[in-house]
């Protein structure tokens, strides 16, 4: 700061006309200067500087460097910090056309290099020119801005290079494009949402719908294209959130009930499982709780067995249903998981058998085990060490086991 005070200090005391020569000199022999000078002071002409943004573009890839080579994975150099930061002055002056112009160039050169799987930078630099989009968007006021705005995100939709490595982005565009759909144009743009009616970016596009149906339709429009499209987890999750808001707790239980049934999720836990035990909980309904909360804990997360535990003996029925419980865990869960609910519960007998099956468990469980079962451990220890140092192929390896 104090660096900044004493440079305007002493532009307030030089000499004016030095201070223009100086200006003028060392904006003639340092092109970046220039620029900044006419992008923050100067009038735009949009067909000028949209040349001059392309030169920038264009030399900017000029000097791209690439690493690696076409055998193995490689990735690319590539400078935009400039342009990006010429287009963002250019949203903050208002100039949001011109701003809009210049992301569209930058995309378009971008999508020309793609190459899926092999220059992530280039799609990493897409993918923001998109977010920069609908910065620019959010900022459009003025009619002819908006229109531009919808025109350009439609013909950018069918723009086709770069699709065949990926640069599939319609559903992001389309979505800049909605923001500005009037009766007008609302056929030009659900023409274009037509062809992708299916495939895996359908839920994107039914959304771009939806906001068609929210800007143009009756609410009880929009309600109806939403329940209409509920197979999809996003139009799920609105008709959830509202039935949880009206209090209508069955209505959203039955929407995750009904999620769970037809999802094929083969990995992980259902977030709608989740939801489920939420609505339970908030309507304080017990026994669906405990039920939900086992199928959770025994889906693989361990911090519902606490709260299992915690309803089970709020029930009396804890004590009843533990070793039936143990059973399950057992049968359902990693043996590491189970192991440390074995652990956690001081059953040791059983701990022990879990370590006899699985001996690579003595360095976690052995100290624990130790108090109990002295002679069963230090002979599993030593057994362990033995074969480790038995596979050891060097003497380096021998000596960290």
């Amino acid at each position: 700061m104090n660096g900044e005070i004493q440079v305007r200090e002493f532009f307030e005391n030089i000499n004016r006309e030095r201070l223009l020569d100086f200006l003028a000199e060392y904006a003639a022999s340092d092109a970046k200067f220039a620029n900044a000078v006419n992008v923050h002071f100067g009038r735009p002409e949009f067909e000028e500087e949209l040349k001059k943004i392309e030169k920038t573009v264009n030399s900017a890839f000029n000097g791209m460097k690439y690493y690696g080579d076409r055998d193995n994975w490689r990735y690319l150099d590539i400078d935009t910090n400039t342009i990006v930061d010429e287009i963002e002055q250019r949203t903050r002056q208002g100039h949001i056309r011109l701003a809009f112009a210049e992301i569209e160039i930058l995309y378009r050169k971008l999508v020309e290099n793609f190459e899926y799987q092999e220059e992530c930078e280039v799609s990493d630099e897409a993918e923001s020119c998109l977010d920069i989009m609908s910065e620019i968007a959010a900022k459009a006021t003025r009619e002819e801005d908006k229109k531009y705005i919808f025109e350009r995100c439609i013909a950018l939709s069918e723009f086709d290079e770069g699709k065949d490595y990926g640069a599939d982005y319609e559903d992001r565009l389309l979505s800049v494009a909605v923001k500005f759909v009037t009766s007008e144009n609302r056929a030009t743009l659900e023409k274009v949402l037509a062809r992708f009616d299916s495939g895996w970016r359908a839920e994107a596009f039914r959304l771009i719908q939806l906001e068609i149906a929210r800007t143009l339709g009756s609410e009880d429009t929009a309600n109806a294209f939403i329940t209409e499209n509920v197979q999809f987890p996003k139009f799920r999750t609105i008709l959830f959130d509202k039935a949880v808001l009206r209090k209508d707790y069955s209505e959203a239980a039955k929407l995750c009930v009904d999620a769970l049934a037809s999802e094929k999720q083969q990995w992980g836990i259902s977030r709608w499982l989740y939801k489920l035990y939420s609505v339970y909980e908030v309507s304080k309904n017990a026994i669906e709780m405990t039920k939900t909360a086992e199928r959770i804990l025994l889906s693989g997360d361990l911090e519902y067995y606490e709260k299992l535990k915690v309803q089970r003996k709020e029930q009396n029925t804890w004590d009843k249903l533990y070793s039936e419980l143990l059973e399950k865990c057992k049968l359902k869960l990693s043996y590491h998981k189970y192991m440390e609910i074995l652990a956690k519960e001081e059953e040791y007998s059983l701990l022990l058998e879990q370590v006899k099956d699985h001996v690579e468990q003595i360095y976690s469980y052995g100290k624990l085990l130790g108090k109990e079962y002295p002679t069963d451990i230090c002979r599993m220890f030593l057994e362990k060490i033995d074969k480790e140092a038995e596979a050891a192929t060097n003497r380096s390896a021998y000596n960290r086991r």
